[in-house]
């Protein structure tokens, strides 16, 4: 029973948009598609844990849909734990706020880090690997250098850019025309400006 319990419980950590999503679809995964597929266990009896350390999930989203979400995610089965931090993930499941939550399944859906491929640049990065750029996606060390998508960081209004692919493919487009007028002996142009186009989260 203690390793039937383990290896039916699953784990995500990050309630972003890819956790909450995730964390939605395994519910409806064990308690609707397979819930006859199996002679020795039930799916239904799964333990789905969104874990995350923000003080809410969804947190680029308006407060009033978040909480709507978690409500929506805890009725589907999804024991949802904000606040708490994941210091280590192994072969026997998660330590989070100091507690071992044995899973055989752990889920990564708080982020990425940059390539490492970033740190040969030599210029100044955030925690998380990713390099500092100017208005035109460029290092300060090498204006002719870009970094654009995962790689990259930047503050758009007193916010930063936020690490999706909107904005990826955004700024590789915004990059592409900056090289090809920079090639013709053209001007630059505006600096790069993020259009946000809408953020969408299915529970």
């Amino acid at each position: 029973p203690k390793e039937r319990s383990r290896q039916l419980t699953f784990v995500l950590v990050g309630a972003g948009p890819t956790g909450v999503e995730l964390a939605a679809s395994i519910a409806q995964l064990v308690s609707v598609t397979l819930r006859n597929n199996f002679r020795k266990i039930d799916p239904a009896k799964s333990r789905i844990l969104l874990l995350d350390g923000g003080a809410r999930i969804l947190p680029t989203f308006a407060e009033s849909l978040s909480r709507k979400a978690a409500k929506r995610l805890t009725r589907l089965g999804v024991e949802v734990s904000t606040g708490v931090r994941v210091e280590k993930v192994d072969d026997q499941g998660v330590i989070a706020g100091g507690v071992r939550i044995p899973s055989a399944t752990v889920l990564w859906t708080a982020g990425v880090s940059a390539s490492p491929v970033v740190k040969m640049l030599g210029t100044k990065t955030d925690r998380a690997g990713r390099a500092f750029v100017g208005a035109f996606m460029d290092i300060p060390e090498a204006p002719n250098v870009f970094v654009a998508g995962d790689a990259a960081t930047m503050t758009q209004d007193g916010h930063p850019v936020p690490g999706v692919a909107q904005a990826a493919i955004q700024q590789g487009r915004f990059v592409g025309d900056v090289i090809a007028n920079r090639v013709r002996g053209r001007e630059d142009g505006r600096p790069f400006r993020y259009r946000n186009r809408g953020n969408m989260a299915v529970v």
